[in-house]
C-alpha cells in the first residue's frame, strides 16, 4: 500500500498489528531446478535460500517423497507491541498461515499433513538451534507439514531421524539478525511458556469434503454458491485485506452469512481440524430476516451438549432455521452492538460490522488430552477457522477482521460460563468495510526485477 511517501507491505496471511512473526522453512527433494536441502522463505525477495544442503549421504535409508513445511515464530515480533498477548496472536498467526497454506495446495491437488514432533527435532531440522542464534531474538519452532504432492511423504519417524545429522551439520548458511539496535521490552513470562511446549500440536486437517447429501447439502450448497462474487480462487487467495472500519448501514444477507457460516461444520471444508473443539458465538447486528442477539453455531454434538451445560445465563435456546440445511441457535435477542465493542476492547469495527464472532475452545477437555500442547492445538484451530472466514468473506465481495484484542472474562461473565471448561480465543468482524481512498495499492512485488513479479 502507499500513501503519499510512504510504503508499506502486506502478506496474503494475516498478522495482528501486520507484524508477522511467522517464518517459514522447507525441507525439498532435488529437483531439476535446484538441489535437496533446507531453504529459508524470504517473503520480501519472493525467493528461497538455501540454508544447508542435503547431499545424499546424508539420507542413506530414504530420500525425501515430497516438500516439507516447518513454520516457526519470533516472539518478540508480537511481544514488544502487545506484551503477553503475544504468544496467542503466534499461534493465531500459525492457524492462518496453516489454512491459506492448505488452500493453495488444494488448488494443485495436494494435501497438507501436520506431523507432530517434539520440538528440539524440528528446531534441528530448521536450523534455528544454532550457536549464530544465541545473540538474537529466540525463534521458536511450531509446526511441521508434510506436502503430499502424489509421490508419497515423509513421516514423523524419518523426519526425527533426520533431524539428528542436520542438527550436527556444519555447512549451514545465513546470519540472524536483531529485530533493532536497542533492546525493547522483554515479556518472560510469555517467553516461558514458548519455550515450555517441548511438542507441535497434535492436530489433524480434515479431509476433504464429501459429496452434498440430496435435498439438504445440495440446497445450502447452491446458496453459497449464489452468493458469491465473481472472483477466481487465487484472487480470493491473494486480495484478502482486514478491514479498518466498517459501514454500520449494510444489512448482510442470510445467504451470504450462511455462505460463511457453512464451510465451518465439520467435513465441510479442509480448512478445519478434526476433531472439533472449537465452537462460533454470534453477535447478530443486522443480518436480513435475523433477529438482532447472541446466537451459537455447535460444530459437534459433544459441543453442543457441553456448551448447554455451560452456557447458564441463558437456557431457552431458540432454534433459527438461516437456510435449509443451516440452523444456528439463538441464546438471547437483544441489541448487540454495543456489548460487542465493550467485549472486544472498545473496538468500534465489532459494533459497525454486521456480525461480530468470538470462537470458544473447549479448553480443560483438550489440555486434559493433549497436555500443554492443548493450549497452541486450540488456538492454531480457531486461527485456521479464521483464515477461512477471511477467505469466505473475500469471496462475497466483503470484508473482515480478526480481533485479538478482547476481555475474556468478560464474554465469560456475559454468557454465565465459570471455570475453565470452556474459554474465548478469538474474535472476529464481518461486514462491508469502508476502504480509505487517499490509500493506494501497489503491486505485491512492484519492487522486484519484473520476471519474478506476480500478479496482485
Amino acid at each position: 500500500k502507499a500513501y503519499g511517501p510512504e510504503r508499506w507491505s502486506l502478506r496474503a496471511n494475516p498478522s495482528s498489528g501486520n507484524l508477522h512473526p511467522g517464518e517459514i522453512y522447507l525441507l525439498l527433494p532435488a529437483t531439476e531446478q535446484w538441489s535437496a536441502g533446507v531453504y529459508h522463505y524470504d517473503v520480501f525477495e519472493h525467493a528461497l535460500e538455501q540454508r544447508l544442503a542435503l547431499p545424499e549421504l546424508m539420507l542413506p535409508e530414504f530420500a525425501l517423497p515430497g516438500p516439507v513445511l516447518l513454520l516457526t515464530s519470533v516472539l518478540q515480533r508480537e511481544a514488544w507491541k502487545y506484551g503477553e498477548r503475544a504468544l496467542r496472536y503466534c499461534l493465531l498467526d500459525s492457524g492462518h498461515l496453516l489454512g491459506q497454506s492448505s488452500a493453495a495446495a488444494a488448488l494443485n491437488g495436494w494435501q497438507l499433513s501436520p506431523i507432530t514432533l517434539d520440538h528440539s527435532a524440528l528446531a534441528a531440522l530448521c536450523g534455528i538451534d544454532r550457536a549464530e542464534y544465541g545473540g538474537v531474538e529466540p525463534e521458536y519452532p511450531e509446526l511441521a507439514l508434510a506436502l503430499d504432492c502424489g509421490a508419497g511423504r515423509i513421516d514423523a519417524a524419518q523426519l526425527t531421524q533426520l533431524a539428528a545429522p542436520l542438527g550436527a551439520a556444519t555447512g549451514w548458511q545465513g546470519q540472524p539478525s536483531k529485530l533493532g539496535p536497542r533492546p525493547l521490552q522483554y515479556w518472560r513470562q510469555a517467553e516461558a511458556m514458548m519455550a515450555a511446549f517441548e511438542r507441535s500440536a497434535p492436530i489433524e486437517l480434515a479431509a476433504a469434503p464429501s459429496a452434498p447429501r440430496p435435498g439438504v447439502d445440495d440446497v445450502l450448497d447452491q446458496v453459497v454458491s449464489d452468493a458469491r462474487a465473481d472472483l477466481a480462487v487465487t484472487e480470493v487467495l491473494l486480495q484478502r485485506r482486514s478491514a479498518q472500519a466498517y459501514n454500520p448501514e449494510f444489512i448482510m444477507s442470510r445467504a451470504q452469512l450462511a455462505a460463511l457460516l457453512a464451510p465451518l461444520r465439520p467435513g465441510a471444508s479442509r480448512l478445519q481440524l478434526t476433531p472439533a473443539r472449537v465452537h462460533p458465538l454470534l453477535f447478530i447486528h443486522a443480518v436480513e430476516g435475523v433477529v438482532p442477539g447472541i446466537y451459537l453455531l455447535p460444530r459437534s454434538d459433544a459441543g453442543e451438549a457441553l456448551l448447554r451445560t455451560q452456557l447458564t445465563r441463558w437456557s431457552e435456546w431458540q432454534a433459527v432455521e438461516l437456510v435449509p440445511g443451516l440452523t444456528l441457535w439463538q441464546v438471547k435477542a437483544a441489541n448487540t452492538r454495543k456489548a460487542a465493542a465493550q467485549l472486544c476492547c472498545q473496538q468500534a469495527i465489532a459494533a459497525a460490522s454486521a456480525v461480530t464472532l468470538m470462537l470458544l475452545g473447549e479448553y480443560e477437555a483438550t489440555l486434559e488430552s493433549s497436555g500443554s500442547a492443548g493450549y497452541p492445538q486450540l488456538l492454531i484451530e480457531a486461527g485456521l477457522l479464521g483464515q477461512s472466514l477471511y477467505l469466505d468473506i473475500t469471496a462475497l465481495g466483503l470484508n473482515g477482521t480478526g480481533i485479538g484484542c478482547f476481555f475474556d472474562d468478560g464474554v465469560h461473565e456475559l454468557l454465565g460460563i465459570e471455570g475453565e471448561t470452556l474459554q474465548a480465543l478469538y474474535g472476529f468482524a464481518l461486514g462491508e468495510g469502508l476502504r480509505d481512498e487517499r490509500v493506494t495499492q501497489l503491486s505485491g512485488y512492484y519492487h522486484l526485477p519484473q520476471e519474478r513479479s506476480c500478479p496482485n
